[in-house]
């Protein structure tokens, strides 16, 4: 029995079996050769995926550095030759593995040059090749509500084409992971301090304001043009402000009802320092601790989801998560709603740069932003 016969009778998906049997007409550059240390090496639209020299110690170097023993599910972009997919087995045997690759090309050339069976008989395994995009987003927020460790090699991300739908999705999803592996270490200092700053959990808060009105105050440029409409909305809607646009506020003789901060870093702590704010402060369970301990009025926690450490507390103590989607201000977004306001409004929330730059002009967290 040859190569690619062998992988397709071993291959569980019936659907991926099939569509494998048939011609594949792929707009896409593939080049299979052997590394000089001999095993097969890929090169994918004019990238290689692996390194040319030595591929399999690329790819033991690599799953190594992206092991997370918190995961429960391990989602993989690029089938390759299936060498990433051979690591994660070793390394991490009974994890459930779930591999994207949104070409058949790929993974029929892999099947054509090397022994894959194992890969495919796995029970921990799953291949996922979609043709359109919404699928793969309707995946992927599937993944998004376990506990997922993304891995997503950089040479595979540069070599998937501008025009893919998943490339922007992918390349956000990848600077986030990115980011929490460098603030890893921090984030967990936060944890622990901010436990003993709460007066409250923001679940207290929840329901609380059904049908009521709320401003939500972000930092973007247009915040300069409608800070001043913010005078006559006090005290007939509950403002809540990003810690950033805290200045801008203060320069417009504005005391919102609540602050939010969610970033880890020190600079935080520059955003409330000196504004003499003491209403309530929301603050996310790994935000800059210096910040929390610092400030005089009301600190009511939020546990946040896809935080290992937040997500275990606040089971234990049954107390509700909020989704983060990756900014402070959709963090705030997610919190009002659950407050209960029937409407929101959104001020200095840009998304585009306007007057060429990033944030107000008062922002504790504003770049100039050059414009060709």
């Amino acid at each position: 029995m040859s190569v690619l016969n062998r992988n397709l009778a071993s291959i569980k998906n019936k659907q991926l079996r099939e569509r494998l049997l048939y011609p594949i007409k792929e707009y896409i550059q593939i080049d299979i050769h052997p590394s000089k240390k001999g095993p097969l090496t890929l090169k994918f639209n004019g990238n290689y995926l692996y390194s040319r020299y030595d591929p399999l110690k690329d790819a033991e170097c690599f799953i190594h550095s992206q092991i997370d023993r918190n995961a429960n599910v391990y989602c993989l972009f690029g089938f390759g030759l299936g060498y990433h997919v051979q690591e994660l087995l070793q390394k991490e045997p009974d994890k459930q593995i779930v591999v994207i690759e949104p070409y058949l090309s790929v993974i029929r050339k892999a099947a054509e040059n090397i022994d894959l069976s194992n890969i495919f008989l796995h029970p921990n395994v799953e291949i996922l090749c979609f043709e359109q995009g919404q699928a793969m987003i309707r995946t992927l927020n599937e993944l998004a509500k376990q506990q997922t460790r993304w891995i997503i090699p950089n040479a595979w991300l540069k070599a998937l084409p501008q025009s893919h739908p998943l490339k922007h999705f992918l390349e956000d999803l990848k600077i986030q992971e990115m980011s929490f592996q460098r603030f890893s270490s921090l984030m967990e200092k936060n944890f622990a301090e901010n436990l003993k700053y709460m007066d409250a959990d923001v679940g207290k808060l929840f329901g609380k304001f059904n049908g009521q009105k709320a401003v939500l105050v972000s930092a973007g440029p247009s915040l300069d043009d409608t800070v001043y409409s913010l005078k006559r909305l006090k005290n007939k809607y509950f403002i809540l402000s990003v810690g950033s646009a805290l200045r801008v506020l203060k320069e417009n003789s504005i005391v919102p009802d609540a602050v939010i901060i969610t970033d880890p870093q020190e600079f935080v702590y520059k955003q409330l320092d000196g504004m003499g704010f003491a209403q309530s402060l929301i603050y996310l369970s790994t935000a800059c601790h210096s910040a929390v301990a610092n400030h005089k009025g009301l600190r009511i926690i939020a546990f946040q989801k896809g935080y290992p450490q937040a997500e275990s507390y606040a089971g234990k103590k049954k107390l509700p998560l909020v989704d983060t989607g990756g900014s402070v201000a959709t963090t705030a977004f997610d919190i009002l709603i659950k407050m209960g306001f029937s409407e929101i409004v959104l001020l200095g929330q840009d998304l585009a740069y306007s007057k060429n730059r990033s944030h107000a002009l008062h922002s504790t967290s504003g770049v100039e932003v050059v414009s060709n």
